[in-house]
């Protein structure tokens, strides 16, 4: 088994996900993070100036949550089953990223505004969603056990739609369920119980 380490801020964040990935899959990590005033100098020597990064076996910096997530999830099993099932998974997990690109600008705004955001265009994706989960059974996402797109549905909700809703998933039973679901997988639930508490 390679050796994993990551490098975050003290944040859920972009590396949440990742951690989760981790966690359900039982794969042991290297859990780094960077308080934010230590972060200028270490700045310039991330391969893009950001965070998070991982590094495999001791080797180079690999930037971007996204891709990072994406990788860890192939390499714990949690990517799906074949190549079909991999697409359905990443198409699920564009579909958080869009939501996350609509609620970042949103989280600078008075209630009103992040009510408007969440209705006119969290909304119409969660239900893109929803039906997304019901076509295939309502279980999971994609196949017949959990990926990494049930663990982002739980992750992105956790973490960014909480920001301007506080329940998000009210008028999505599925969506609801299945978060639920995730919440209470055994190694999940332990991490939660025992996570860093933080703001971000």
């Amino acid at each position: 088994m390679p050796s994993y380490k990551l490098t975050y801020f003290n944040a859920k964040g972009r590396a949440e996900i990742i951690r989760l990935v981790f966690v359900q899959a039982g794969v042991k990590y290297e859990d780094v993070r960077v308080s934010f005033d230590d972060w200028p100098p270490l700045k310039p020597t991330m391969p893009t100036g950001t965070l998070p990064i991982l590094e495999v076996d001791g080797g180079k910096k690999i930037p971007n949550c996204q891709a990072i997530a994406r990788y860890v999830a192939r390499e714990c099993n949690l990517a799906g089953s074949n190549n079909l099932e991999q697409l359905k998974v990443e198409s699920v997990m564009e579909v958080f990223l869009d939501v996350v690109n609509d609620i970042f600008p949103a989280t600078k705004e008075n209630d009103e505004a992040k009510k408007a955001v969440f209705e006119e265009k969290i909304k119409p994706k969660l239900k893109n969603l929803e039906n997304m989960l019901a076509a295939n059974g309502g279980n999971f996402f994609v196949g017949n056990k959990i990926t990494l797109a049930d663990i982002g549905l739980f992750n992105y909700c956790d973490v960014f739609m909480t920001k301007l809703c506080d329940d998000p998933l009210k008028d999505f039973p599925k969506l609801k369920a299945l978060n639920d679901n995730v919440s209470k997988e055994p190694r999940i639930a332990a991490w939660l119980a025992k996570r860093p508490q933080t703001s971000l």
